[in-house]
């Protein structure tokens, strides 16, 4: 049975071929969107979570949320990093980190900060920079493996490919593979920053002045946990919009600085909240789709059926039963329709694969390795939908056939 039915399904090229590609584009294209679209919310909701309060500088909420959580953006500017040792003084307080990002590595973000933000990330070698040391270095999984980098490699950071400080970093660690946006990022003590800034803007005291923020004794965000949400929210309702000034000892007097501050899980609704709209669109574009493949797959059966006519009465002639003609015609589309979803299913990893590299750099990261289980129901709907037509056929060709069996 299976034999003859894949022989006959190697005739029959033509039809089979425009069947396969349309459930692979209808199924591959829907799996695609739900995977990405699941993803998406997953990474950004569950990296949210990790922290209560996140303060910054004055300006945009979301690209404060967007850049200390995510990489993506331009820090908004500077505050005090008395900010963070405020913070740990207050009784709601669990953690308090700082986060500074000014430089770049072969195009991959220096990080500045203390190990404690790299909590629950796991070192494939080396080990952790020091909190109390400097000019150390530990380098996401991606990062390391693109740019060839070993434990022990001296790396050169700076704003950009043509201005490298002098002051090389030592790497001590890589991270194990995470598939986030931490396997594209370089991590140092909070003080190399400081130092090497330092140290440039000694060097450009007497020549051209560069863009870039002045870190020494500064940090872009803090990011805070606290020990429970009620405490989180009263923080961010004291520190939004709170001026605090800050004295460089430089004889010019205190400078003042005004701090954002955000709950990351509200703002991060409110991002997701936006890009609703458009996953809905892609979604119904889907189920287009997908009535598309219906009324393909539905012609081409017929089609094939009708044209099947000459070899179902031969099979007739020679004994065999309507009910056995039918089966041979289920199996054989079962097994195409099979074929079909299994190719959809290596389409849409293929696809997520690809486009991880390119969505890694808004801080999207796609794993094409995790399969949620809407996407084996999608599939297997979409099984039925090819094998459907053939049944609907069958059924109504053996009530016309008073010899049916």
């Amino acid at each position: 049975m299976i034999r003859f039915a894949l022989r006959n399904l190697a005739v029959k090229k033509v039809q089979v071929i425009l069947v396969i590609l349309s459930v692979v584009v209808s199924a591959g294209t829907g799996v695609l969107a739900y995977n990405t679209a699941a993803q998406v919310s997953d990474g950004i909701t569950g990296t949210a979570a990790y922290y209560s309060a996140i303060i910054g500088p004055s300006g945009s909420k979301t690209q404060l949320a967007m850049n200390s959580m995510y990489f993506t953006d331009e820090p908004l500017g500077v505050i005090p990093y008395s900010l963070v040792e405020e913070l740990l003084r207050d009784s709601r307080v669990v953690s308090a980190v700082p986060f500074a990002m000014a430089d770049e590595y072969n195009g991959y973000s220096v990080v500045g900060t203390s190990p404690e933000y790299l909590s629950g990330k796991r070192l494939a070698e080396g080990e952790m920079f020091a909190a109390s040391g400097e000019c150390e270095a530990v380098l996401g999984y991606t990062a390391a493996k693109v740019c060839g980098a070993e434990v022990g490699d001296l790396i050169y950071t700076g704003h950009s490919a043509g201005q490298t400080h002098k002051t090389p970093l030592r790497i001590v660690g890589i991270l194990e593979r995470t598939h986030t946006v931490y396997d594209s990022q370089v991590f140092t003590q909070l003080r190399t920053i400081w130092v090497l800034h330092e140290a440039e803007e000694e060097e450009e005291e007497e020549e051209e002045d560069h863009d870039h923020l002045e870190l020494d004794g500064m940090v872009c965000a803090v990011m805070v946990k606290t020990r429970n949400p009620a405490y989180a929210t009263a923080l961010v309702g004291e520190y939004d919009g709170k001026v605090v000034s800050y004295d460089k000892g430089s004889g010019e007097g205190a400078s003042l600085y005004t701090l954002t501050a955000i709950e990351p899980m509200a703002t991060v609704r409110g991002i997701l909240r936006e890009a609703d709209n458009t996953r809905y669109i892609v979604f119904v574009l889907c189920g287009i789709i997908l009535a598309m493949n219906v009324i393909v797959v539905s012609i081409v059966t017929l089609l094939n059926m009708y044209h099947s006519a000459a070899e179902i009465a031969l099979m007739r002639l020679i004994g065999i039963g309507m009910g056995r003609i039918n089966l041979l015609y289920l199996v054989q589309n079962a097994f195409a329709g099979l074929l079909s979803t299994v190719l959809a299913f290596c389409v849409s990893r293929l696809c997520l694969g690809l486009m991880g590299g390119y969505v890694a750099s808004m801080g999207v990261v796609l794993d094409p390795s995790k399969v949620y289980p809407a996407e084996l129901l999608i599939l297997f709907c979409v099984f039925l939908i090819s094998v459907l037509p053939t049944l609907v056929c069958t059924l109504v060709m053996s009530r016309r056939d008073s010899l049916g069996s």
